[in-house]
């Protein structure tokens, strides 16, 4: 009987820890881009390497799927989906198996960006037609607000958030938040002027730089095309233009995970967004897609992915900490 108990007791156990600690999914063993499509009616999510090659569609559900981003390790993605109704966040397996929602609650949540330790997300939630940034950690039900704005990005050493605001108005900036402090300051444009900002800054790999793209010529409406990439440094100076604003626009960079390139998207033939690359050493450009409606995503590369097991210089703050 003793035994018997004792076998029980074993195996509870590690269905237990089963469930509190489950399997990661394995990473991509080489560098890969995830990104978002529209090739057959609906937006999926598909995975590239670097150089625009072996694209394979890992999404293949009638809902709209986009904006992927890689965990720090690797073994998942977070993305936006609305196969259960409402635009919410969800997660899969690199592969695009184990589809499931982060919050059992929906709600109207987009743009999501990872903690450096992975355990956390950032995320706007749509209250009243208006985005709200809000923290959550994975596994949990709470959700912190953080600021009124979208597009944010969580730096590397977890201490800040980018995002932006200022839309209605037409005098887009970038905010940075402190997570110690909860103070905000706004970093570029330093003063307000009218200027525009398709989507958000990014950090660098080494939280020394953001990117972003921004047009800035009046009106406004007149020099849409001129919309383009720059990096500045993370205090605001030295912004850099990256792509000239010749035309078409380019919007939404990311950074390599070694952080001498950009991707981007930008119009070809007016007819339709695809993905570039430009080299931020030769200042070189490829285009990496072709066919159909091509979204950003990101670049996932183990060579420096957050080990399986976070190291504890490596792990970020946890909002809930700092608050107490």
């Amino acid at each position: 009987m003793a035994r018997q108990f004792l076998f029980l007791f074993i195996a509870c156990s590690l269905a237990l820890l089963y469930l509190l600690c489950p399997i990661s999914a394995e990473a991509p063993k080489t560098a890969k881009i995830v990104f978002w499509a529209d090739r057959e009616g609906t937006r999926d999510i598909y995975l590239m390497n670097p150089d625009g090659t072996d694209q394979v569609k890992i999404t293949h559900h009638r809902a709209q799927d986009f904006t992927p981003v890689w965990s720090p390790t690797g073994g998942q993605i977070l993305f936006v989906s609305d196969r259960d109704g409402t635009f919410d966040l969800h997660l899969m397996d690199p592969d695009g198996t184990n589809v499931k929602r982060v919050f059992e609650k929906e709600a109207l949540r987009l743009y999501p960006a990872w903690s450096p330790d992975g355990k956390q997300i950032a995320y706007a939630r749509i209250t009243r037609d208006e985005p709200i940034i809000h923290i959550a950690t994975l596994g949990e039900e709470n959700e912190e607000r953080i600021a009124t704005g979208n597009y944010v990005s969580w730096s590397p050493d977890g201490r800040e958030l980018a995002f932006i605001s200022g839309w209605a108005e037409k005098k887009v900036k970038i905010t940075l938040f402190n997570l110690r402090t909860g103070n905000q300051k706004i970093l570029f444009p330093r003063k307000p002027i009218p200027s525009w900002m398709s989507y958000g800054a990014k950090w660098s790999p080494t939280g020394e730089k953001l990117t972003f793209s921004w047009q800035h010529r009046v009106p406004l409406k007149d020099f849409i095309e001129t919309e383009t990439i720059y990096t500045m440094n993370r205090d605001g100076t030295d912004v850099t233009q990256i792509i000239a604003e010749a035309g078409p626009r380019a919007i939404l960079p990311v950074w390599s995970p070694r952080g001498d390139a950009l991707l981007y998207e930008r119009y070809v033939g007016r007819t339709s967004f695809h993905i570039f690359k430009v080299s931020l050493e030769s200042g070189e450009i490829e285009q990496l897609t072709h066919i159909g409606w091509n979204h950003l995503g990101d670049w996932f590369d183990p060579a420096y992915a957050l080990p399986v097991s976070p190291q504890s210089h490596l792990l970020t703050i946890t909002w809930g900490d700092i608050k107490k």
